[in-house]
């Protein structure tokens, strides 16, 4: 959900530059701002005690992130970590709180942004339930391709490793299993890059 930053800038936003691999937010903290990026990658994710990582979502240029606890007054379930150089535009609570109740239009808008946020973590728990490395690695990668709206075979932008975070897999896991799909020719793999 996309909120002009004329409108965020109005009620004290500021933005704020990331660096790749510089955290927004870290797993267990308090949340104190509502967050939208402005441009470049934010990546969500949470981490076991064996330090694997899991990864909850991925937003870009104009999405936002963070809200749940943020409105609920929970600590955050996930930790925030720029992807890439990343521009970010954050603004407080209780300024954020202040815009909604001036624009009642945003808060139906936010209603069908958490509808589809639902429906994606619905979709996502589908990939983590599997019990085959192939039936979660096709499940991610038909996620994938239903957002992209390509019918034919389409280089998938994910790299071995986040197609691991994404599915709980093992990195060696997952070459195993693109390689063994490759072979079956469920997927095609060239000069490196994976097609579906």
């Amino acid at each position: 959900m996309q909120i002009a930053y004329s409108i965020l800038a109005g009620y004290g936003a500021i933005t704020q530059k990331i660096n790749k691999g510089e955290f927004v937010f870290l797993e267990g903290a308090q949340p104190f701002f509502f967050y939208q990026v402005l441009e470049g990658e934010i990546r969500l994710y949470s981490s076991s005690s064996e330090d694997r990582e899991l990864t909850q979502g991925i937003f870009r240029d104009g999405e936002t992130f963070g809200e749940p606890p943020l409105l609920l007054g929970k600590r955050y379930p996930s930790t925030a970590e720029a992807s890439k150089n990343s521009t970010i535009i954050k603004i407080r609570k209780e300024n954020f709180l202040a815009l909604l109740k001036d624009h009642p239009g945003l808060y139906e808008r936010m209603l069908y942004h958490f509808a589809g946020r639902i429906y994606n973590k619905a979709t996502t728990a589908q990939i983590w339930v599997n019990q085959r490395p192939e039936e979660k690695i096709l499940r991610l990668l038909k996620k994938i391709k239903g957002k992209s709206s390509c019918p034919q075979q389409w280089c998938v932008p994910y790299t071995r490793q986040q197609i691991a975070d994404h599915t709980g897999l093992a990195v060696e896991t997952v070459i195993r299993t693109l390689s063994r799909m490759n072979k079956e020719g469920k997927i095609k793999i060239f000069k490196h890059k994976l097609y579906y």
